[in-house]
């Protein structure tokens, strides 16, 4: 899907990635061992030699537990598996309690976005004039969007006693600003976070009434991330405040989306067969969802009352003169369009020779009462005569999908203040008892189906991925205890996915945290491997359960440790925004980048620290718990069997 192109480019990395350090931990490092690391002084042993299973073995003897750490782990380990029972009780508990914090402090308000909220690099206050608007008319408009944005807090721009073009003379009139770095520049407007502005009028709208950018607006570009002291999105929340009074034309503002092209948050297709049916449900549709907090810019793309002149020609009048509707037809494309009827030649050069109405003419109706239309026999007969001509407002633009007549309500959501999913369900709460006539449906379409199919996607790759780590598991530990164990563990880790979310108040994130939540899978269950097969391989040599996963724990406490603390570390730069820019040989205390992956990485990060205790306590307990079932429930089978035969025994007696 869309998703999957936007996204595709962190697995192939990834799995280049870790395919190239398994080559080189395979291969490099032991070249590398071999050229750089010398032997130590043997001492009193000159003669001592041992074979490849010797070393085998004494580089695999668990570690001696001494020091204030392994010690300190050894007693918290002991209490662990002193109360099995209770520990996995208590870490299930845990997780529930996380979740359910989340809910309260984040998830009912902003549970789940589909994309992280960016701040905008760029914005366009778009315009749809009415249908026939001139460029005049339209350059006007916009002249008053530019002095509404422009240096609306200088007094000249609100003078009334100046004319319009003053005015707008005034509102473009440099200003200083300071950046972040205390850097001075100058600007058009009196908001810091602008640079640069542009104006874009024409005379055909084309599709600008339903389009994302229109062809006639104001475009705004914002200086770098790095550089703004307030995020750019509260300048447009104030733009959006100065210029909901100019009158004329539609205007919205939209921002320049960052990541994939999805659908407007809330978009609803309402279809059916008559349109101006369609067009008064669309209007109602249209101020039930204004009502929904920080929904904006709410617009659709019915369009009625477009000024027409509707030429209706009487047929038999027209046949009484030998004339048909084509020859009429045509008659006025010839005074509308023009006819080529020569060719003239200059420097060898060719221009059309067009006969057509004047410009003047080709503006006003009443020209067609003076239209004379030439009749097969060389008779000159007016318009008027043949046909009636009336002033009509016609419909515009018909849109089909699936062969049905559509018109479709967009509306853009404040997604910094409340997500788009949770504004798509109020809209949702609002039309559930709306009445549609007979034969005329709503659906919810944009950007929910692009979170929906998102949404499965990631379900069924996170079910398959944690079923091929299975398989996977089930075929090296010849176990299907151990590998429950394992995704146990995994599952634990959730736990500080919603502690991290919790902490930076942060929605669940369908790409991002789904994408985190599949890589913390992978480096939760490496290191529960790491600890599970020693644990067997020390049972293997003879020591008994309590000491082989106390000597596993201490054994692999720092690998375990060093592969959490070394990734931590390496996502804290995404986390915290900080990035070093190559090309100015700079580091950056604020990365526009990091605003697509910080939901990414502190859900790593902070499951990770949560999985790398439930890793070393945890996995250990279900370890015993698993391995000392078989004979617990045994027991318990024959204290339950001679409980149950007890009375049948003393009767036979």
């Amino acid at each position: 899907g869309l998703m999957g192109e936007f996204m595709k480019y962190l697995p192939i990395t990834l799995i280049i990635t870790l395919s190239s350090s398994l080559f080189v931990a395979l291969v490099i490092n032991p070249a590398m061992a071999a050229f750089f690391m010398k032997v130590k002084d043997k001492g009193n042993h000159p003669d001592m030699e041992m074979n490849a299973a010797e070393l085998e073995a004494a580089g695999e003897q668990p570690i001696m537990i001494r020091g204030r750490i392994l010690t300190t782990y050894q007693n918290i380990l002991e209490y662990a598996l002193r109360h099995r029972v209770a520990v996995v009780a208590a870490s299930f508990a845990f997780l529930i309690i996380l979740m359910q914090v989340w809910k309260l402090v984040i998830g009912l308000e902003k549970p789940v976005e589909f994309f992280p909220t960016l701040d905008p690099t760029s914005a366009y206050v778009n315009v749809d004039p009415p249908e026939g608007a001139d460029l005049d008319y339209m350059d006007r408009i916009i002249k008053q969007i530019e002095m509404a944005v422009g240096n609306y807090s200088l007094p000249g721009n609100r003078n009334k006693d100046l004319s319009f073009d003053e005015r707008y003379q005034q509102a473009y009139i440099l200003q200083k600003h300071e950046k972040r770095n205390g850097e001075i520049f100058e600007g058009p407007t009196d908001f810091d976070n602008i640079e640069h502005i542009y104006a874009t009028a024409r005379k055909k709208a084309g599709s600008s009434l339903f389009s994302e950018y229109s062809d006639n607006r104001l475009g705004i570009q914002f200086i770098d991330f790095e550089d703004r002291k307030t995020p750019s999105a509260v300048d447009l929340e104030v733009i959006r405040e100065r210029i909901k009074d100019i009158p004329g034309a539609r205007i919205t503002v939209s921002e320049e989306k960052g990541g994939p092209p999805t659908g407007a948050p809330i978009n609803i297709e309402i279809s059916g067969e008559d349109l101006r049916v369609l067009g008064e449900t669309a209007s109602q549709v249209r101020s039930i969802i204004s009502r929904i907090p920080h929904v904006e810019d709410v617009k659709d793309d019915y369009m009625d009352a477009l000024p027409s002149v509707q030429i209706d020609i009487d047929r038999q009048k027209a046949a009484l003169f030998g004339l048909s509707t084509n020859v009429i037809g045509f008659a006025l494309k010839t005074a509308y369009n023009g006819l080529n009827v020569s060719t003239y030649r200059e420097s060898g050069d060719d221009y059309d020779i067009t006969v057509k109405f004047t410009e003047a003419d080709r503006k006003v109706t009443d020209v067609l009462r003076k239209l004379m239309i030439p009749s097969p026999v060389g008779q000159m007969v007016p318009l008027t005569t043949l046909a009636s001509i009336k002033y009509e407002g016609s419909i515009g633009d018909i849109n089909r999908i699936n062969h049905e007549r559509v018109v479709t309500v967009k509306a853009n959501v404040d997604e910094s203040k409340i997500p788009g999913s949770v504004a798509k369900l109020q809209a949702e709460d609002m039309l559930r008892d709306f009445i549609l006539p007979p034969g005329y449906d709503i659906k919810f379409t944009g950007q929910h189906e692009h979170e929906q199919e998102s949404r499965d996607f990631l379900t069924k790759t996170f079910v398959i991925a944690i079923f091929l780590i299975f398989l996977i598991l089930v075929t090296i530990f010849n176990s299907v205890g151990q590998p429950v164990i394992i995704l146990t563990s995994v599952i634990l880790s959730l736990g500080g996915v919603y502690l991290g979310l919790t902490v930076m108040r942060y929605p669940f994130g369908i790409i991002m945290c789904g994408v985190g939540v599949i890589s913390l899978a992978g480096v939760v269950v490496n290191n529960a491997i790491v600890l599970i097969d020693y644990t067997n391989k020390l049972l293997e040599r003879g020591l008994d359960l309590r000491d082989a996963i106390i000597s596993a724990g201490a054994t692999r406490l720092r690998p375990v440790m060093l592969t959490a603390i070394t990734t931590i570390l390496g996502l804290v730069p995404m986390a915290t925004g900080v990035s070093i820019d190559f090309r100015k040989m700079s580091i950056s205390l604020v990365s526009e980048t990091s605003q697509y992956w910080k939901s990414m990485s502190i859900v790593v990060i902070f499951g990770l620290m949560l999985a790398t205790l439930l890793t070393l306590l945890v996995v250990p307990t279900l370890y015993s718990l698993f391995a000392t079932a078989p004979e617990a429930i045994k027991t318990k089978y024959a204290v339950i069997k001679k409980w149950y035969w007890r009375p049948f025994e003393k009767r036979g007696a």
